[in-house]
């Protein structure tokens, strides 16, 4: 059971948006320090650190059991575990990025800041109005950062990225709209006593379309690939990792708490949604020869696993506890291990000095560089769920979830996806460790290019190891329900 919810009073209160402050003002300070021309790898250390610091401030500060703003928002390890997740995203790409970004990298670094701020509240909000300020500030500094770039693909791509976002961010307002119209009321929690109405079905299919699209749910996923593929690699990473991530824990929030009372509506709908967007993210990617759009096509195939939860927990409903524990845990532990197999694998393309990379592009790496090789092979395997990685973890919980929730079909036709993916990412396997390297080619072999690959191969094996604490997940998976 959860511990009854206790409201904070102004001191405490600003004790615990402590993080937010902290990097909000280290975002203010990069901001000024551009005006004395620092060295762009200063900076991104600078933010790295306090993206660091501002995790094990969480971590220390947030006060499990506590609410603010009349439960607007309610601490909880569940809260904490995802906002230190979303952290670890932008910490992922602060010292990569430094490659692609040749001006205002002080822009550049605060708006990540700036960015992370919002992840912390929304990781914590179980108020609409509050959870669509804070999505919508880490989408408005995402569009800024999906702009670095100036070629005519990056214009292109954070275009498509921009009015799509746009298109979403209205259906999102009507949901709320509607929802507000049939409860009097932006908390989540309330729908717990109400009644299923023609109101709360058009907010949950107006909500569904717009943070579908967030999440790049087929057949609201088209602007993903062009985002992708125009954006340069390091933002590619984090828009595929930490911000389908928030995507993802908002959804989660919205429909299994704020659509209790009608759970089956939203698990139908979850099964539809869920193999439609695994089954076409995997059988698109087959015939891809662009790596960076095969990439994008299998992070929309990533999506279709990642709501099999919102699958599991709505078909069982209240009437299983312990089978939404270990679906909720198994969708955190999958979006860890996503962060660093899917974000490692887009930062793995920074090796190819060139912005349109094809499969044929990494022919003869491990020549090159074995442990680079390696390395990439390994985030691979992960996506692919292959054993002794972390990806194979997630995925066998997620897929035990499903079980356990009498939904065996639906894992079998999750596997079946998975082992369709195999196909393709072996064949990049193999174009690296089969094939000679292409003549006059040359690969980027920089510090700041490899450091990041090894440690998100690392991580991404190391994560498996947490399978250890798995019943501690389980623990902090309640506190999805406040």
């Amino acid at each position: 059971m959860t511990a009854a919810i206790i409201s904070l009073s102004g001191a405490q209160a600003l004790v615990t948006f402590t993080p937010e402050i902290f990097l909000g003002l280290v975002g203010f300070i990069i901001l000024a320090l551009g005006t004395f021309r620092i060295d762009k790898r200063i900076i991104s250390w600078i933010s790295f650190g306090a993206l660091g610091i501002s995790a094990i401030m969480v971590f220390f500060l947030s006060p499990v059991g506590k609410s603010l703003f009349q439960s607007a928002f309610q601490y909880s390890d569940f809260g904490i575990y995802f906002a230190i997740v979303m952290l670890l995203s932008g910490m992922l790409i602060s010292y990569p990025a430094t490659r692609s970004i040749k001006s205002k990298s002080e822009v550049f670094y605060a708006t990540l800041l700036f960015v992370s701020v919002g992840m912390i509240f929304a990781a914590f909000s179980y108020n609409i109005i509050t959870l669509f300020v804070a999505f919508e500030s880490v989408s408005i500094g995402t569009y800024v950062l999906a702009s670095f770039g100036k070629s005519r693909r990056n214009l292109e791509g954070t275009i498509k990225y921009f009015f799509t976002g746009t298109i979403a961010t209205a259906f999102i307002l009507f949901g709320a709209s509607f929802f507000f119209l049939q409860t009097g009321t932006f908390n989540l929690q309330v729908l717990k006593s109400a009644s299923p109405s023609p109101e709360l079905l058009i907010s949950l299919v107006f909500l569904i379309i717009g943070f579908g699209f967030k999440l790049a749910i087929f057949p609201m996923h088209q602007w993903a690939l062009d985002a992708y593929d125009g954006t340069e690699n390091s933002i590619s990473a984090y828009l595929a990792a930490g911000s389908k991530v928030l995507a993802f824990l908002v959804i989660l929030k919205i429909f299994l708490v704020g659509f209790s009372s009608d759970f089956r509506d939203v698990s139908y709908l979850f099964i539809i949604l869920s193999i439609l967007t695994m089954t076409y993210g995997n059988v698109a990617a087959l015939s891809q020869n662009n790596l960076k759009r095969l990439l994008a096509y299998s992070s929309i195939a990533q999506a279709g696993y990642l709501i099999l939860v919102l699958a599991v927990v709505g078909f069982v409903g209240n009437t299983n506890s312990a089978v939404v524990d270990v679906a909720v845990a198994a969708g955190m532990f999958y979006a860890l291990v996503y962060v660093f197999m899917k974000g490692g694998a887009f930062i793995t393309l920074n090796l190819i000095k060139k912005d349109n990379v094809m499969i044929s592009d990494v022919s003869g790496l491990a020549k090159k560089s074995p442990a680079t090789a390696v390395s990439f092979a390994v985030m691979l395997l992960a996506l692919a769920g292959v054993p002794i990685t972390g990806g194979f973890f997630a995925k066998y919980l997620l897929f035990l979830s499903l079980i356990e929730g009498n939904l065996w079909w639906l894992a079998i036709i999750a596997i079946l996806n998975s082992a369709i993916s195999v196909f393709y990412y072996f064949r990049i396997i193999l174009y690296m460790f089969g094939k000679d390297p292409i003549p006059g080619e040359s690969f980027d072999m920089s510090t700041s290019t490899r450091v990041p690959i090894y440690a998100s191969a690392f991580i991404t094996v190391a994560l498996s190891v947490v399978v250890i604490w798995w019943p501690s997940l389980i623990s902090m998976a309640n506190g999805l329900f406040g």
